[in-house]
């Protein structure tokens, strides 16, 4: 598949909504996800909610990226995004509790966890949701929205991260460049692979 050929741009604003939709759909089997919600009946209703926070947050502070089918979406954090402030911090965990209920503090736990681990790694995009539509998966849709930024990496010499909700996809990172540098275990929860695609800079030293 000529990923090339698939048309990957910025989201609008008026499009959170269907992003996150597309998401909720892209990860409705994903291990980590359905962890926090195991119900789903639950999840039928808060799982674009979920996703509509990440949206926001990196619409705001980093890029992110759909087609304009909405066949998937790549949603990216820079290597210096702003830390969230108090007032924010608050308004999260509102929103939080009322979409994850009972598992909030699982999940406020879990993305603590998350932050402290990337904050180990060198300066790095942070890819924090990479999902595509269900339909197509397999077409080179993922592919095409890790471009640009991968791209953007290697022209100023910065790493990539991400962590592997699903380890089944550990493979599929590591067509892209990316190793496990390390995991995460949650509580009665699934094992999550951390990956890192280095700085060109860096991988060039190793050939």
């Amino acid at each position: 598949m000529d990923v090339s050929r698939i048309a990957v741009r910025d989201a609008r604003a008026d499009e959170a909504d269907a992003v996150s939709a597309l998401l909720a759909r892209a990860f409705a089997r994903n291990p980590f996800v359905r962890w926090l919600v195991p119900d789903n009946d639950r999840y039928a209703r808060v799982g674009a909610g979920l996703f509509r926070i990440g949206v926001d947050r990196e619409m705001a502070h980093g890029v992110v990226h759909t087609t304009d089918d909405h066949a998937g979406a790549a949603l990216w954090l820079p290597p210096k995004s702003p830390a969230p402030g108090l007032l924010e911090q608050l308004r999260l965990a509102w929103t939080t509790l009322g979409l994850l209920g009972t598992r909030t503090a699982l999940g406020i736990k879990a993305t603590l966890d998350m932050e402290k681990q990337r904050a180990a790694q060198p300066p790095n995009w942070y890819l924090t949701v990479l999902g595509t539509a269900p339909e197509r998966q397999g077409s080179g849709v993922g592919g095409a929205l890790l471009r640009p930024i991968l791209e953007r990496c290697d022209r100023e010499g910065v790493a990539a991260y991400l962590e592997s909700s699903d380890p089944a996809n550990v493979t599929y990172y590591r067509r892209f460049g990316f190793e496990v540098v390390g995991e995460l275990h949650f509580p009665d929860g699934p094992l999550m692979p951390l990956m890192l695609r280095p700085a060109l800079s860096v991988q060039n030293e190793t050939l």
